[in-house]
């Protein structure tokens, strides 16, 4: 008898958990310790803040990191972002309660019918511009990690996809965050940097927080038109969604006085942590303690028992842990370049790109080059410290004004975040709904070419007007 040839069997490449992913990209940057040559510039403290000399720069002796401390890096990193992570937590668990009392789906339900099925893009656009403002004044990017289950359900329910779900939340406070109008962390620590009135050059940063808005608004509601009208030509058709609780869309609750006064108390715990953060320069910690204040006040006007109300905040800490640990890990690539002394070459390497180049192309030249060194220090505040004080004074020599220096600063460490597996809240959205990274990387670049085109724009513009002062 012949022996029947079997051919092998081809199998599927398999996108790997954005979880893998970022470990990968920790252990390329730890072998780039054995790479990239170590360097450092000296550190200076002016008017209490510590800044880099950008004169300073010189090779050092070569640090790699080891198998054993490459691993000690990722509790590092956790522990370097464990107020981070503990305020996305207790959000989450606070939003749980809000969520569990059926008062933000009654209304979803109610807002339906008032406006109808056709106008589910309203809910959207309104959604969009309250995360934008977020981002834009008080500068909360990671605000928008908890509300990922929420805006998820809100889009779901719609009857749009998940994909939806994350971009309303997380495109909308990258745009405003990018934009920057009274970003403390981006505006207002790089214009104390280039010694320039803070917030100074508000109007043009509105004018670009309005421009990135609209753009992000049209293009997520030519997205959601199209799915809607035909599921199947959504990038995540056929998705898997038993994971996510916000599936189940046939429950119809009724708008009560008591679902009504559950969401003001939800809506004065926003708004109390935006205005404490922008006029009592509240933190983290502050935030964290209003939350459970206001969580534990919504349970009660609920009629939550205290168990009741221990139960959901646990539950909805639980459900966002994945994503809250993904912002740890993600910070052990900045521990990683710290201990091996490449940070400061690589942003020594690519400033030198710049010279010699009119300030035309130097103002885009300088929003690409943060736009790489964002990829290993996704963080605004961090970036600020180790890039402008180098970046200022290339600024000077090409006499490009620091205004413009700072405004490319700004696009260049926000707009990436929407792209870059070592952001942690991307990498939180696409946890928590498992969402392969390559699905919302074929979604979101289309995006991404739109709006670092409309950047270029914005850029040319801001040198043409001399934007200032300084």
């Amino acid at each position: 008898m012949l022996k029947e040839n079997k051919m092998p069997v081809k199998r599927k490449f398999q996108m790997p958990d954005g979880f893998v992913v970022l470990f990968i990209l920790v252990a390329i940057v730890a072998v780039m310790t054995y790479l990239v040559p170590a360097g450092e510039f000296k550190r200076i403290t002016v008017n209490g803040k510590t800044i880099v000399d950008a004169s300073s720069f010189k090779y050092i002796n070569q640090t790699p990191i080891s198998f054993f401390n490459f691993f000690k890096a990722i509790p590092l990193g956790i522990q370097a972002a464990s107020q981070l992570i503990i305020m996305i937590l207790i959000i989450g668990g606070a939003i749980r309660v809000f969520d569990g009392t059926g008062a933000i789906k009654a209304s979803l339900f109610k807002l339906r019918q008032a406006m109808g099925e056709e106008k589910g893009s309203v809910v959207l656009v309104a959604i969009m511009i309250f995360f934008g403002c977020l981002g834009a004044f008080p500068g909360m990017l990671e605000a928008a990690i908890p509300f990922a289950p929420l805006c998820v359900a809100i889009s779901l329910e719609l009857g749009y996809d998940v994909l939806v779900g994350i971009y309303i939340a997380l495109v909308s406070i990258v745009m405003g965050w990018s934009a920057g109008c009274t970003n403390p962390w981006t505006t207002g620590i790089g214009q104390s940097l280039a010694q320039l009135p803070m917030f100074s050059g508000l109007g043009y940063r509105l004018i670009v927080f309005i421009v990135f808005m609209a753009v992000a608004i049209l293009f997520i509601v030519r997205y959601a038109s199209k799915i809607k009208k035909d599921p199947t030509k959504s990038i995540v058709y056929g998705m898997d969604l038993g994971h996510l609780s916000a599936g189940q869309k046939d429950e119809k609750i009724k708008l009560t006085s008591r679902h009504k006064i559950v969401l003001l108390i939800f809506a004065a715990t926003i708004g109390i942590i935006v205005y404490g953060s922008i006029q009592w320069k509240w933190g983290m910690t502050e935030m964290s303690a209003v939350y459970i204040i206001g969580a534990i006040i919504g349970g009660i006007v609920a009629g939550y028992n205290a168990n009741k109300i221990a139960s959901e905040i646990l539950e909805g800490g639980r459900a966002i842990f994945v994503g809250a640990m993904a912002v740890g890990l993600a910070r052990s690539i900045q521990v990683i370049m710290e201990q091996g002394h490449i940070s400061d070459t690589i942003v020594h390497g690519l400033a030198s790109l710049l010279s010699g180049m009119s300030p035309t192309v130097n103002a885009i030249g300088m929003f690409i080059i943060q736009t790489i060194i964002n990829f290993f220090v996704p963080s605004g505040s961090g970036q600020a410290v180790v890039t402008l004080p180098i970046m200022l004074p290339v600024a000077d020599l090409i006499h490009l004004n620091r205004q413009i220096a700072i405004l490319a600063f700004q696009f260049g460490d926000g707009l990436s975040n929407l792209c870059y597996p070592t952001v942690g809240g991307l990498i939180a959205f696409l946890a928590y709904t498992k969402v392969p990274f390559n699905k919302w990387f074929k979604f979101i670049m289309p995006f991404m070419a739109l709006i670092w085109i409309t950047t270029a724009i914005i850029l040319v513009g801001a040198v043409a007007i001399n934007f200032g002062p300084m």
